[in-house]
């Protein structure tokens, strides 16, 4: 089956990968509880907006209602809702075209269940694909400057993720990392990746979680630019993982081994970082998930 989505910001002529399994286009997605271990608890984040519902069993239709940039609401992509994890400010989360989602925070800014150690404004999916699903991600991604000259400026020493797959915490019963993080490191782009062997406890604070970065752009990002990204991932935490990704069309991560927690995951995406003082925003538009066995995973080798 294939479901294209022309929705908040998966317009712009996108199309459907072929796709031998079953497909799920999502016009964005997000934002659901933790980088490093801390976030909400399960209460607070099923109060944002998670129903348990798999990928396998969702069909998606175009249509979007009752947007929200309020914190603790969601609104609908298709029959499918996201839950919104943002500070109460009337810049946190817009919708300034049909196409797009802007995500932006400034120091302090953080979701009702951060610490001041954290700035955030993401957005979470309902959808959780199960492990061992092989996924293909692709969407467009912008950096605004907030600097001289085009440039971005980025102080957080932490972490400032704008896009990551994030462990289904509830099975795993522990706050986890995510195992899949595009990550800024100053103005470079990273890849970032975690698994923890089977029966192992995936928390930070146990030690079995291995973390590795597989790559940083040695070229500043492009600010005001929409940049193209695909990923595709499949994540067992064992021989079978894999996780390949592309920017701009370029091969730049072929990664084959453990990948994830051995339970599932689901896309989400805006900003979260170690707080800093600078404002900084983030656009996203022309979101695509598919799923199933596709042809691509095998025959594109970056």
């Amino acid at each position: 089956m294939r479901v294209f989505l022309p929705l908040i910001f998966a317009l712009a002529g996108s199309a459907a990968e072929t796709s031998n399994g079953s497909t799920l286009s999502l016009a964005n997605a997000a934002g659901q509880r933790m980088l490093l271990a801390e976030g909400p608890s399960a209460e607070a984040y099923n109060a944002a907006g998670t129903d348990g519902n798999t990928a396998t069993s969702r069909t998606a239709v175009s249509s979007i209602n009752s947007f929200s940039g309020k914190p603790r609401t969601r609104f609908q992509i298709g029959d499918v809702s996201y839950g919104v994890h943002v500070a109460d400010q009337g810049y946190s989360l817009t919708n300034p075209d049909p196409q797009t989602l802007r995500f932006e925070v400034r120091k302090g800014d953080h979701a009702w269940y951060d610490s001041s150690s954290v700035d955030r404004s993401e957005i979470n999916s309902t959808v959780t694909y199960p492990a061992a699903t092989p996924i293909t991600l692709s969407y467009q991604l912008m950096v605004e400057a907030n600097g001289s000259n085009g440039a971005l400026v980025n102080s957080a020493t932490g972490w400032f993720i704008v896009g990551q797959w994030h462990n289904d915490d509830d099975a795993s019963g522990v706050g986890t990392s995510p195992p899949v993080a595009l990550n800024l490191q100053g103005d470079h782009l990273q890849v970032l990746v975690r698994y923890c062997p089977p029966g192992k406890n995936p928390s930070n604070g146990a030690g079995f979680v291995v973390t590795k970065t597989l790559w940083t752009d040695p070229n500043p990002i492009v600010t005001g630019k929409y940049h193209d990204v695909k990923v595709q991932a499949q994540f067992s935490n064992d021989t079978t993982g894999y996780l390949k990704v592309w920017i701009d069309g370029a091969p730049v991560v072929n990664y084959s081994g453990p990948l994830g927690f051995g339970v599932g995951t689901n896309w989400e995406f805006g900003i979260y970082r170690s707080s800093a003082p600078e404002t900084v925003a983030v656009n996203y538009r022309n979101l695509m998930i598919t799923t199933g066995s596709l042809t691509p995973v095998s025959s594109e080798r970056p």
